[in-house]
């Protein structure tokens, strides 16, 4: 089922339930991206959270980032 994000906030919450099912702490992803956690943090908070940002969290989780893009049908 396809899932319409509105704001980066959604997906956030999204990869932090991922985190959440997969008991990854945000100390193993920092370890992985060669960032300290105060650096992973930073990264999930701030205001330009992007497609890059997601994507790199998401892989070192052993997730694919997925974009489908769809006309908006006619109601």
């Amino acid at each position: 089922m396809a899932v319409i994000y509105k704001n980066n906030e959604q997906i956030l919450i999204e990869i932090k339930k991922i985190m959440l099912e997969t008991k990854t702490t945000q100390r193993e992803i920092a370890d992985k991206l060669g960032l300290k956690p105060q650096g992973l943090t930073k990264m999930l908070n701030k205001k330009n959270f992007s497609f890059e940002d997601a994507r790199k969290i998401l892989a070192t989780m052993g997730y694919d980032l997925i974009v489908d893009f769809k006309q908006p049908s006619a109601e």
